[in-house]
């Protein structure tokens, strides 16, 4: 008896399910290759995530050796509200043209020592626009940069403009009180920064233009053997503010000193600006 020939109908259905088994296979590689790119990727954002780990308490990056700006504030005299908007802008702008994790430490001269040193310190985190949406999460990152670093910027300017008029001015010891209470900023090879916005009218038991006290006066005294040479290689900007009030002490002797101390304690030229309100 002659065998039958299969049909043509089933000669396609078994090609079909031959060549569904070859489909299916290849969705299966298709899958594994997918899982195995997100494994990857995940591997690799758990590695930018650990290496990029940062301090709660400054928020700068560990184990990374950062620029810092330091703002020095001498609020001894009233700032009215005028020259606090300048100086608000000028600060903020300096924030906006700094890298990422800047640290940026500010404090005022006083009287009353405890007020020296630092009154905030924090490193400058990403912004939300410069999150990478990978493996971070930009609203996250946003946020944190609002609220742990300009607001709280915002809020040390408040509260330093907010203090009463004092009868000193010892901007030479705030100054040095500042830089001890950020270490980093005389041992570090990273770009440093001083900002000083003052009248520059040193005041106080060690030195005090209004006495007419100079800079001859300050060596004669052993004030130059004091100094304590640590601001070596360091870009200063001074903001002057200025103030119409009588008994203003000579320019020539102000100056002359600022010029001598700086040099002495080895940074770069000061660039000097001045914080009118007129």
């Amino acid at each position: 008896m002659a065998r039958r020939k299969p049909s043509r109908s089933r000669r396609s259905k078994r090609s079909n399910r031959r060549g569904g088994g070859n489909g299916e296979w290849g969705w299966y590689l298709a899958i594994a290759v997918c899982v195995a790119i997100a494994v990857g990727v995940a591997i690799a954002s758990s590695k930018l995530i650990s290496s990029s780990q940062f301090d709660e308490a400054t928020l700068c990056l560990m184990g990374n050796q950062h620029d810092t700006t330091l703002i020095l504030l001498d609020v001894t005299d009233p700032v009215n509200s005028t020259q606090q908007a300048r100086l608000e802008a000028l600060i903020n702008r300096e924030i906006a043209s700094s890298r990422v994790d800047t640290m940026l430490a500010v404090g005022i001269v006083s009287e009353d020592p405890e007020n020296w040193g630092e009154m905030f310190a924090k490193c400058k985190p990403k912004s939300g626009a410069e999150a990478n949406a990978i493996y971070e999460n930009p609203q996250f990152v946003m946020e944190r940069y609002q609220e742990e670093f300009i607001d709280k910027v915002d809020e040390t300017l408040a509260a330093a403009f907010a203090g009463e008029t004092e009868n000193q001015s010892p901007i030479m010891e705030a100054l040095q009180a500042l830089v001890a209470d950020v270490p980093d900023f005389s041992n570090t090879n990273s770009d440093r920064k001083l900002i000083i916005v003052s009248d520059m009218i040193q005041n106080s038991e060690t030195l005090s233009f209004y006495r007419g006290q100079d800079w001859g006066y300050f060596v004669e005294t052993g004030g130059d053997t004091r100094l304590a040479r640590n601001l070596t290689g360091i870009d200063i900007e001074i903001i002057r503010i200025t103030r119409a009030t009588p008994n203003q002490p000579d320019t020539a002797i102000v100056d002359g000193f600022w010029t001598r101390y700086f040099d002495i304690q080895g940074s770069n030229a000061p660039v000097v600006r001045s914080l009118g309100d007129l």
